[in-house]
């Protein structure tokens, strides 16, 4: 009686295994397949917008792509609470709204800054563009780190108090650095009017890291997805999206690197 029940167990175990194992294939390939469309459809709208028409147009393009990124993470937060109900459940609505908010700001600022950046003007000059929004980015994240203690503390059931913290604080940041992506255009402007010819071997070492960061957040989305809740069948959406969000300071920073390699 003894081993059947051993036997059974190890049935059990082994039957669980393999179905969290083809979950975690199937899973794993879906976030890869909706990072690499994002992907797809950010940098070739851009790139286009920027290269084929007016800086206004970039622009337009840059606040569109941008502000539905922002809703459809927002939608299918990746961090939701499986058991919130009244009041939590508001708190955890406040907390997404907050950090589309931010999103928002980030990116209506960074758009104007690119409005100024693609304008025909001595290129040269154009420092002053680039660095507020870091400003700007930090101030957004302080005050992000406030409203997400204060929302903690509103909840009714303080239960996962720092993980929940974090997550909030997390997703919102993601949303923040989303702003970063109109300047994917600046970048792309500088290199098709021909400044990398100056630094050559300079921008393929930052064209080289800034794919090695695209990557190694990609590979890490693929294990944040580990932490959905499985009753929100969504979520998983989200966290693919997280990467991409991200990208949009990896881009921020690119431009930094190649205008100060340039000029």
């Amino acid at each position: 009686m003894v081993d059947d029940k051993m036997q059974i167990s190890e049935q059990s175990k082994a039957s669980a295994a393999s179905l969290w194992s083809r979950i975690a294939k199937a899973l794993t390939g879906k976030v890869a397949g909706v990072q690499l469309a994002f992907y797809f459809v950010m940098l070739l709208g851009t790139s286009a917008c920027t290269l084929l028409s007016s800086g206004s147009v970039a622009v337009i393009w840059s606040l569109v792509a941008g502000l539905a990124m922002l809703v459809v993470f927002i939608l299918l937060w990746p961090f939701k609470t499986s058991n919130a109900e009244g009041a939590d459940l508001a708190v955890e609505w406040i907390g997404r709204i907050v950090a589309g908010i931010a999103g928002v700001l980030s990116l209506v600022f960074s758009a104007v800054q690119l409005r100024s950046l693609l304008a025909p003007a001595v290129i040269g000059g154009r420092a002053r563009y680039l660095l507020p929004w870091a400003a700007a980015f930090a101030i957004l994240v302080t005050v992000l780190v406030i409203i997400g203690f204060a929302l903690q503390m509103a909840r009714r059931k303080r239960t996962h108090l720092i993980r929940s913290l974090s997550e909030s604080i997390f997703g919102a940041v993601a949303c923040t650095a989303a702003g970063g992506w109109p300047f994917f255009a600046f970048l792309t402007r500088m290199v098709a009017d021909g400044y990398q010819s100056r630094f050559a071997m300079a921008l393929v070492m930052v064209t080289i890291l800034a794919l090695v960061m695209l990557t190694a957040i990609g590979v890490a989305a693929t294990l944040w997805w580990r932490d959905i809740r499985a009753d929100e069948p969504g979520s998983w959406f989200g966290v693919a999206m997280l990467p991409v969000m991200f990208a949009g300071m990896v881009f921020y920073l690119l431009s930094i690197c190649v205008f100060y390699l340039l000029f």
